[in-house]
Formats: structure tokens, C-alpha cells, sequence
């Protein structure tokens, strides 16, 4: 397994790397701009079973996934007046919203897809260079605490994933919250307070 470390501003050759390991099917660890993340192509069923087997996951359920722009946001999911003014007006940033797709995405065998654009450079550089969604799941086997320091992730997934990536401590250091745009309802709560606070609308 190999580490790379970088900055704020210096990424770029991190990104080539993580960039090419995403093509051959490889599974990455990296910090967000919310907690340390674990990422593969969200369009390869091979990468998604291995991501499952890495976090402990038993049968299979749906991650969520990072997009470059809305652009890309826009190509793979259905939206509306409603949810591409939140969208445009909350990311990049620390939330998943919940959307409905228009196209497949076998991160979600569901008809609903989380979607991030993170407020992180490295994170929206890499997700430019790979021109389609790319899995984020917290680097964290199921039910433990997700990390937001390189230090706090766990042997057993830096073992095995094939690159590791550490930028420091992440700059929120807690979970996204996660707003569902399908039902305009909040599902999880960040614990930051007003910054992670999303308006619906009612309807």
C-alpha cells in the first residue's frame, strides 16, 4: 500500500495517481472535506463488491457517490427547479443530498443516489480528471467511527486499499449531512451547527 501525502495546495500529482488507480479498478483512501473516505469507480460492480468486503458489509447496499459539477449531476440524475437551486446553492460543501437517477449507477442498485461535490480541491481535481461518479464511503469498517485524521483509520482498511492518501485533518471533522431531494426531508443531522443547515422548501 502506498501513502502519498498532500496540501491544500499541492495535489495535483496525488490526483494523476488516484486517477489512474480508479481506472484499473483500485480502491482509495482520502480525506474529504467531512471525514477520511474510501473511493472506487462507482460504475464497477468488481470495485464495489471489493469496497464492500474492505468496510465489512454483508449483502449489498447502496453508497454514495462524488460528481465533478453539475454538469455531471445533472447527466446522471433527475432534477428539478427545486433541487438544482439547493444544490447550486449548498456544494461544493459537507452535505449528500439524495436524488433520483436517470442513469445507471451500480454504487445504488435503488433508484435514488447519495450525491457529494466536496468542498475539498483534491477531491473535486480527481473527480474532473475521472469524468464520471466515484464512490465515497467513510474509510471506516461498518459501525465504527469515521476518521478525520490519516492516523485514525483503522489498520485493516489502510492494508487493504491499494493507495492512501493523507491530507491532515479534515476541515469540517464530521460526517455529511444528508438532505433526501426526493422527499425534501433531512436524514441525518452533521453536528456542525447552522454551517450544515439546509432550507426545504414545502411542498
Amino acid at each position: 500500500m502506498t501513502v502519498l501525502k498532500i496540501t491544500e495546495d499541492d495535489y495535483e500529482s496525488a490526483v494523476d495517481v488516484a486517477h489512474a488507480l480508479l481506472h484499473i479498478g483500485g480502491i482509495l483512501a482520502h480525506p474529504t472535506d467531512t471525514v477520511y473516505g474510501l473511493a472506487c469507480d462507482a460504475t464497477s460492480e468488481p470495485s464495489i463488491l471489493r469496497m464492500n468486503r474492505i468496510k465489512g458489509i454483508t449483502g449489498r447496499r447502496p453508497f454514495s457517490v462524488m460528481m465533478a459539477d453539475f454538469g455531471m449531476v445533472e447527466y446522471y440524475c433527475d432534477t428539478g427547479v427545486w433541487e438544482d437551486m439547493i444544490l447550486k446553492k449548498y456544494l461544493p460543501g459537507p452535505y449528500t443530498f439524495i436524488l433520483k437517477k436517470r442513469r445507471d449507477i451500480r454504487a445504488s442498485l435503488t433508484d435514488r443516489v447519495g450525491v457529494r461535490m466536496p468542498d475539498s480541491p483534491f477531491c473535486r481535481k480527481l473527480c474532473e480528471e475521472f469524468g464520471r461518479p466515484i464512490v465515497t464511503t467513510s474509510a471506516n469498517t461498518a459501525g465504527a467511527r469515521p476518521p478525520v485524521e490519516f492516523s485514525e483509520i483503522e489498520k485493516g482498511i489502510l492494508g487493504a486499499v491499494d493507495v492512501a492518501v493523507d491530507g491532515g485533518r479534515t476541515k469540517y471533522a464530521v460526517p455529511s449531512l444528508v438532505v433526501d431531494l426526493v422527499d425534501m426531508k433531512m436524514l441525518r443531522q452533521s453536528g456542525m451547527g447552522a454551517i450544515g443547515q439546509v432550507d426545504l422548501p414545502e411542498r
